[in-house]
């Protein structure tokens, strides 16, 4: 189905449609620190206890490295880049857990990094292998997880940590598991551990959202190939959507190679201003490009950047180019 709708898009930096750019604000915070010797102590014997009960961990309770065969390795890397949303585990219902408080867990055997995100794990719980392939094992819960029936104002929630990764023809991911009294002490921030845990029928999220997955496009109907004459140029473009709907939009002007304006719109946040494509459609915008007020030639590089739910990405730029 093609979609027409003509929306015009003042990308500026006074666009009222959102926010783009707010002038940094600078607080500054005096305080006033005592050092002792007792804290001092209390500090260094602190860091020696998870020194010493990491060491621990690592030589006693991390099985082994994970392994994956190259198909396995794709698998679980088209994964991590597509990551769902949502799904339905067992009796459960998971939740990408994009706003919810993190937890973190160590898990009991290495997983290899397909993904890296400052929020997704700290980089003092990587490893390397002999093979110079790196592992983390320590990481957040990816996902939160109820009773798909527990309908109630505040329902209980379990973790699963990391992204799911495929293995042995299963998909796996890592849950918590009880801890046991070990030899050393544990501090209170790593007595959460987490161990593998099948993920029964998974290969049908898989296929949704990696697998069947049509990524959109953007197409331009009438970027010049030669130099305008003019104060403005209309640009024409469209989002051909693939089987997802649309919830992302950003664009960016750069003048002359350098960063000149942006503006951008999320569906949670505006879709009462801009009319996101729904899957399966074609839909037409129109873009004013104006010439900025300054004297010589001006190069200006119109660049857009889409996202839909499934998490498929695509972006691509025009060039209009204002004559002397």
């Amino acid at each position: 189905m093609k979609k027409l709708i003509v929306l015009l898009l003042l990308v500026s930096c006074s666009s009222e449609a959102v926010q783009v750019e707010e002038p940094p604000v600078t607080v500054v915070i005096t305080t006033s620190t005592t050092s002792t010797t007792s804290t001092t102590s209390t500090t260094v014997d602190s860091d020696q206890m998870a020194n010493d009960f990491l060491e621990y961990f690592k030589e006693n309770e991390i099985k082994g490295y994970i392994n994956l065969t190259e198909e396995e390795t794709e698998k679980t890397y088209n994964l991590h880049m597509n990551s769902p949303e949502i799904f339905f585990w067992g009796e459960y219902t998971c939740y990408n857990n994009n706003d919810g408080m993190i937890e973190k867990a160590l898990l009991d055997e290495y997983f290899p990094i397909f993904f890296e995100n400052k929020y997704y794990f700290d980089e003092e719980f990587a490893v390397e292998d002999l093979d110079k392939n790196r592992y983390v094992y320590r990481i957040i819960d990816t996902y939160k997880c109820k009773l798909t029936y527990d309908d109630a104002e505040n329902p209980d929630f379990i973790s699963l940590y990391g992204r799911p990764f495929y293995q042995s023809d299963k998909w796996w991911i890592f849950e918590e598991k009880e801890t046991k009294p070990i030899p050393v002490d544990t501090p209170g921030y790593f007595a959460t551990w987490a161990t593998r845990v099948e993920l029964i029928d998974f290969e049908v999220v898989y296929k949704e959202w990696v697998s069947d997955s049509i990524p959109p496009k953007i197409v331009f109907y009438n970027c010049p190939e030669s130099s305008i004459d003019g104060e403005m140029y209309n640009l024409e473009w469209g989002i051909i959507s693939g089987n997802s709907d649309i919830d992302y939009l950003r664009i960016a002007i750069w003048k002359n190679g350098e960063y000149y304006t942006r503006v951008y719109f999320e569906k949670e946040n505006h879709s009462d201003i801009f009319p996101f494509p729904l899957a399966n459609t074609e839909t037409y915008f129109e873009q004013p490009v104006s010439r900025p007020d300054e004297d010589g030639e001006i190069i200006l590089e119109v660049f857009f950047a889409t996202d839909d739910y499934y998490g498929n990405s695509t972006e691509a730029s025009c060039i209009v180019t204002f004559e002397e």
